[in-house]
């Protein structure tokens, strides 16, 4: 776990990213396979028939053996599309993740070429990138905004679950009112769930 007293959103942005600069190839992609793994176990992804990932940046933790597990288990699974004039994100549905069925938006990320709107009501669980967590399930971004805004429009009954390297957990995430906390954070060593995961909330 990262020590960070007193530190600012800014630094520990820059500190996380030469930590993740400093990782290999061959580290980010078995990690990755071990943190899949510890996300299919859930019993939250189990149950959830729609399930929100994400299309990773090359130096984020690859969610590609979970998105065959949710294939492999008829689940149906969606993926942000940005706008970035709107400064907005939406989730459209992905149906593979090959590079031949996907597009690079105007910034470089992946979507796929034909992809339905979802509705956010209809998520069961949606998987979060970040570029730090804390064990009381506390997130820190990229800086733009767009999950945060994104979170606060889905169901109350929707799994919020963080993901990273474990070498991204942190002591204490500094966080602002309108931070999105995680029900769960998992990583390739272990699984944490945070306060907001014990609210009490509806089934429907």
């Amino acid at each position: 776990m990262q020590e960070q007293p007193n530190i600012s959103k800014t630094e520990l942005r820059n500190s996380m990213r030469s930590v993740l600069k400093a990782m290999s190839q061959s580290q980010r992609r078995s990690c990755s396979m071990k943190a899949c793994k510890r996300l299919s176990e859930l019993d939250a992804f189990d149950r959830a028939l729609v399930v929100m990932l994400y299309m990773p940046l090359p130096d984020e933790l690859d969610l590609t053996s979970a998105a065959i597990r949710c294939f492999q288990t008829a689940k149906n699974v969606c993926v942000p599309y940005v706008d970035w004039r709107r400064e907005d994100m939406y989730a459209v549905e992905a149906t593979t993740f090959d590079d031949e069925q996907m597009e690079l938006d105007e910034r470089g990320l992946r979507r796929p070429r034909k992809g339905r709107p979802i509705p956010v009501s209809t998520i069961d669980l949606i998987v979060v990138p970040g570029l730090a967590f804390d064990t009381q399930g506390n997130r820190l971004g990229r800086g733009g905004g767009f999950y945060d805004r994104f979170l606060e429009r889905l169901s109350r009954r929707t799994t919020r679950v963080g993901i990273c390297f474990d070498e991204q957990i942190v002591q204490s995430v500094p966080r602002d009112a309108h931070d999105a906390a995680m029900d769960q954070v998992v990583t390739d060593r272990r699984t944490t769930t945070g306060p907001a995961r014990l609210r009490m909330r509806p089934k429907h």
